[in-house]
């Protein structure tokens, strides 16, 4: 009986570290290069889904990032520096979003977008000023 309760336990012990290790992993970043090259991409996004991609950017050259989808899911939009920090988010309702950010250092940003409310064609796009 203690043999079994043994197994029994240590088995609970590892899904539990399983479980706990999936819910801590980050989306896959997909780097797009450099900024100022980007044209824009769109990705079909199921509900609850999440994408990160990178770009390039030079220091003090205003851009803003831009989301649309064909459907009228609700779609955020995050960037983030090199380090993490935050420097801009778009949680408003609806499949449009648009943060503004001028970077303080050359660099790569982050920009994680989420869809929730359904599957979504989400075009992302970035304009840097001239």
């Amino acid at each position: 009986m203690i043999k079994i309760t043994r197994v029994v336990t240590t088995l609970t012990a590892v899904f539990a570290l399983a479980t706990v290790s999936v819910a801590q992993e980050h989306v896959k970043e997909t780097d797009l290069g450099n900024g100022a090259e980007f044209k824009g991409k769109t990705t079909e996004m199921k509900d609850k889904a999440q994408v990160t991609y990178v770009l390039f950017f030079k220091a003090g050259k205003a851009f803003e990032a831009t989301t649309d989808g064909t459907n009228n899911t609700d779609v955020h939009l995050f960037v983030y520096d090199a380090t993490g920090k935050e420097l801009g988010t778009d949680e408003s309702p609806g499949p449009t979003c648009s943060v503004r950010v001028t970077p303080e250092l050359d660099g790569k940003c982050r920009f994680l977008i989420t869809n929730a409310g359904g599957d979504n064609s989400v075009t992302f796009k970035v304009n840097i000023d001239q």
